[in-house]
């Protein structure tokens, strides 16, 4: 579900994504959970997004997380975030 949300967003024009920072509950195989569009302003005019979900795991207390995530600037270039730019938010 992350995945796709985030294939989803790369579609989107720049000039639209502020319009798409949002959080969900969601339900999978009965665990609960939750997915969460975060949008953060760079220096450099771009946005950094972040699909960032949790997961409840059904027999153990806590939660998996599955993030996906890119930097999209004004003239519709996208980067990719490193492994590094994630840990923030798991």
């Amino acid at each position: 579900m992350v995945e796709d949300r985030g294939a989803h967003l790369r579609k989107v024009p720049f000039v639209k994504l502020k319009d798409q920072a949002k959080g969900e509950h969601v339900e999978v195989g009965g665990r609960r959970g939750t997915i969460s569009t975060i949008l953060l302003p760079l220096p450099s005019g771009g946005v950094q997004v972040v699909i960032q979900g949790f997961l409840k795991h059904r027999f153990l207390p806590g939660s998996s997380v599955a993030l996906d995530g890119f930097y999209r600037y004004p003239d519709e270039t996208i980067a990719p975030m490193s492994k590094e730019d994630f840990w923030d938010f798991d």
